[in-house]
């Protein structure tokens, strides 16, 4: 039951993203260690592929893809232009302004990709590797 408890804050946290690094990824990774295969099959689903290891071992893998809408905007960009003058004596004079600009942000789609792999050993997790940018959870607190 700790194991789902923890999958289930891990996947509020994935989902929430703010502060989220891969050392927190790592973190709750290490806390699947040693799960077994069946808590990660309820907390994970099946895998999107098994693939059977020379040693009896079963690597599980799973992918997944997020995927982020931006609306486009308009923002003000300020820029400051110096110029230089002469007034009615002839003097040169530098005269510097503020100019505001609008500037167009286009809108972006952001995807990041994550996959993680678990080696199961026994009806055991033994292993857990991961890789991409979307392998991003929020850092466990020490305490």
């Amino acid at each position: 039951m700790r194991i789902k408890t923890t999958l289930i804050a891990m996947a509020a946290l994935l989902g929430l993203g703010a502060c989220a690094t891969e050392e927190g990824y790592r973190q709750h990774m290490g806390l699947l260690q040693g799960a077994s295969a069946d808590a990660v099959l309820v907390d994970w689903g099946p895998p999107q592929s098994r693939t059977p290891m020379s040693n009896g071992r079963e690597l599980w893998s799973y992918t997944k893809t997020t995927v982020e809408e931006r609306a486009g905007y308009w923002r003000d960009e300020t820029r400051q232009v110096t110029r230089k003058i002469t007034d009615r004596d002839g003097k040169e004079k530098t005269e510097t302004i503020t100019e505001n600009f609008p500037v167009w942000e286009p809108a972006q789609t952001l995807r990041s990709v994550c996959t993680t792999r678990f080696v199961m050993a026994s009806g055991l997790v033994e292993d857990i590797s991961f890789n991409g940018d979307g392998c991003v959870a929020e850092e466990l607190r020490k305490s």
